[in-house]
């Protein structure tokens, strides 16, 4: 199953949105949009939002959420992870010939890794976004949030554990814990086979992920936990669940993260089930109010 085809963005008044590219550590050109209010002061300063999509997703599944928050004044960026959609690929050398010159350059052969799930490449992706995001005109540097949903989500709690630019995180239907059981052994086998060169250093089209396209990248998923980083977390978060989620339990996820910041004392904390909804639903019927919620989150902290 991929992801569902969500309603579509009904762009609202006052809101204008421009294509953008954020250029990645590797030099990968990550495909980007920015929305921002159409009348801004030359020397006026908002608040901006970073937003994270999850596994198989793109820049569009973020667009209605980034849209509502800049039409209550944010300058807002949602973007699309490398070797997905839009965005363009790392690459893999398979072979160069000849030797490198005194330039250290050669002819090479080169492999272009698509729709890999990488969650390492993906938290620097997102620290790249904020880069840009700093950049942009108006950006109130001292005042940006960060938003992501699904596994996403656990990206993005992973990334506000280290950087401190981000002053405020909102969360949805997270994947926080890190891998567990069978797969989890699976995944460490699978690290000591790249690591010594028994197996593809960069996965492709193997590993397959129920219901999930793409290539998960077992090998980095082995050292993955958002969930080792929750008691680092020093801004507000807000983390909303469903109620019928079927990926991440609740308890495990966004359930557990709320428990332990809350036992640290050191963070607000809004948690919150939404009833009624499966993992998808939070696009759907349970919309409305994750949404909402965000934006009074965002605009009470930024």
């Amino acid at each position: 199953m991929s992801e569902p085809v969500y309603p579509a963005l009904v762009m609202p008044e006052g809101v204008d949105r421009h294509k953008g590219t954020v250029w990645n550590s590797r030099g990968v050109a990550l495909d980007a949009d920015v929305y921002r209010p159409t009348t801004v002061a030359p020397e006026a300063v908002l608040p901006a939002v970073v937003l994270c999509h999850g596994w198989g997703g793109s820049k569009l599944t973020a667009e209605r959420y980034a849209a509502l928050f800049a039409s209550a004044g944010m300058i807002t960026m949602t973007f699309t992870q490398s070797s997905w959609f839009g965005s363009g690929s790392p690459l893999e050398l398979v072979g160069a010939s000849p030797a490198p010159d005194d330039a250290n350059e050669a002819l090479a052969r080169v492999r272009y890794i698509r729709d890999l799930v990488d969650p390492f490449e993906w938290a620097s992706n997102l620290r790249s976004a904020i880069d840009y995001i700093e950049g942009e005109p108006n950006v109130d540097r001292t005042r940006i949030g960060l938003w992501g949903t699904s596994f996403g989500g656990g990206i993005a709690v992973y990334h506000a554990a280290h950087d401190d630019r981000v002053r405020a995180l909102v969360v949805q239907v997270p994947a926080i814990a890190p891998l567990g059981g069978p797969i989890a052994d699976y995944a460490r086998q699978r690290a000591i086979a790249m690591a010594r060169g028994d197996a593809a250093p960069v996965p492709q089209g193997v590993d397959a992920w129920p219901n999930l396209a793409g290539t998960p990248h077992l090998g980095t998923l082995a050292h993955f936990s958002p969930l080792a980083q929750v008691e680092r977390l020093r801004v507000p978060t807000l983390i909303r669940d469903a109620a019928e989620e079927e990926f991440f339990p609740a308890a495990e996820n966004g359930e557990r993260a709320a428990q332990i910041l809350r036992s640290g004392g050191a963070v607000e904390v809004d948690y919150e089930v939404i009833p009624g909804i499966s993992h998808y639903g939070i696009y759907f019927e349970g919309y409305e109010q994750g949404s909402q919620d965000a934006l009074t989150w965002l605009e009470r902290h930024l």
